[in-house]
């Protein structure tokens, strides 16, 4: 038996034939070798040989993609006796190869000689064809076991990584509304500290008369000089006529801020003069400043409409807005202060009507806003101050306030320096019921 016979006895395309079978069909190949890294089909062009595997091995491969690797006794090519179709795959010599070659017409040669043999080979083609539909069936079902076994993982993650986000997006929820409440907060403490700092004049007045009165009084009540006595009752008299004057002055201090933080508590509109809350809150404002701030001073330029009509607001809501507008400025002025020689703070606020409502402008010569971060000063937890200094929601609130009263907030650019706020209020408010809780 030759080395062929032997080979195509064992090659499944041929295996079972009978010996006079295998020498005809021995008859009509060739030996060809191929050496390593020779293409022998290509994929896209049609074939015309059956080829089988002597020695070596050979890779059918789509571009780069390897598909399989066939050695000795494997045969490739037999499609090309049943269709002149393109070949739906490329095979390459891996390695120095010989191989057997039967064309077309040894093919058509030996099937008029023996056309038993077709049957035999269409039968081990069919049951290749069907042994690699049950790998392929077997390689899909495992490996959609195993992404089902991936998707139900991936799964369990992202619920796993949902359940945490829910979990860090509740936590940042209450931080927010902690620091927000903080903010409320600091804004209530700037008032008192205003308050305290505007009703200590009067009051220093009230104690210092009242010590000296009583002082008086013993001179009054010891002396026996009717003189003496007329002339320390006349003192006595006119010490208790400051101190009545500056306990009321206090006593109307304390009445006007409480008019601004009680009557629209609940954030009810009513008519209010914007000019005056304007400037009983810069002093506040200032005032305030000043405790932290002693050496501060401030050149301040009020140009407020004498005309401005009242308008329907919920002036503890809107108190909030000055109070940040223009304690902003002041710290802003006060850190170029620190850095700059020979500068002076400049307050600009100024106020105007027109047919639609009421407009305020809050203008300083501090340090500024850069033109590339302005159009998010009004973003919540936003803010350019170190850390512990503010917490980036006094524009916000403030913007939500005006937003609240259907008014608008801008930050007007400044090419030069400083900073510049500008706020309108319609006299028609299109407002929320709840501004009182921004």
């Amino acid at each position: 038996m030759t080395n062929l016979n032997k080979i195509l006895a064992e090659t499944d395309l041929f295996s079972g034939l009978d010996q006079s079978d295998l020498q005809l069909l021995e008859e009509r190949f060739e030996e060809v070798k191929i050496s390593a890294g020779i293409n022998i089909i290509r994929k896209g062009e049609t074939g015309d040989s059956l080829f089988v595997i002597s020695s070596g091995i050979t890779k059918v491969h789509d571009g780069e993609d390897v598909i399989t690797k066939l050695g000795s006794g494997s045969f490739f090519g037999e499609m090309a006796f049943f269709d002149s179709a393109p070949r739906s795959m490329s095979v390459t010599a891996e390695s120095d190869c010989i191989l057997y070659k039967m064309d077309r017409e040894g093919f058509q040669h030996v099937f008029q000689k023996k056309p038993g043999i077709l049957q035999h080979m269409v039968s081990a083609i069919t049951k290749r064809i069907r042994n690699q539909n049950d790998r392929i069936i077997a390689d899909l079902r495992n490996k959609e076991g195993e992404l089902k076994k991936l998707v139900d993982e991936r799964t369990m993650a992202l619920a796993s990584r949902n359940e945490e986000l829910s979990k860090a997006l509740t936590e940042l929820k209450l931080a927010q509304d902690q620091l927000v409440q903080q903010e409320k907060l600091a804004s209530l403490g700037q008032l008192t500290a205003g308050i305290a700092h505007e009703i200590k004049n009067p009051l220093n007045f009230v104690t210092n008369f009242a010590k000296l009165s009583f002082e008086l009084l013993e001179e009054v009540i010891s002396s026996e000089n009717p003189d003496e006595r007329l002339e320390s009752g006349d003192f006595l008299r006119q010490n208790l006529q400051k101190i009545y004057e500056h306990g009321s002055r206090a006593d109307n201090i304390v009445k006007g801020m409480l008019e601004h933080t009680r009557a629209n508590s609940d954030g009810e509109k009513q008519l209010e003069d914007l000019n005056l809350i304007c400037e009983q809150f810069l002093k506040i404002a200032l005032e305030s400043f000043r405790m932290s701030n002693p050496d501060f001073k401030v050149e301040i330029q009020l140009d407020l409409n004498p005309n401005l009509p009242k308008i329907e607001v919920a002036s503890l809501d809107i108190s909030k807005v000055f109070l940040n507008l223009f304690t902003n400025a002041f710290y802003s002025m006060n850190e170029k202060l620190s850095s700059s020689s020979g500068y002076t703070p400049l307050l600009l606020v100024k106020s105007q009507s027109n047919a639609a409502g009421t407009s305020f402008l809050v203008k300083d010569n501090g340090s500024g806003i850069p033109l590339e971060i302005m159009n998010k000063v009004f973003n919540p937890f936003f803010t350019t101050k170190p850390t512990g200094k503010g917490t980036g929601l006094g524009l916000s609130i403030s913007n939500d306030i005006i937003k609240a009263h259907g008014g608008i907030m801008k930050c007007n650019p400044r090419v030069d320096v400083g900073a510049e706020f500008e706020f309108e209020i319609p006299y028609v408010s299109k407002s929320s019921p709840e501004i009182g809780k921004s």
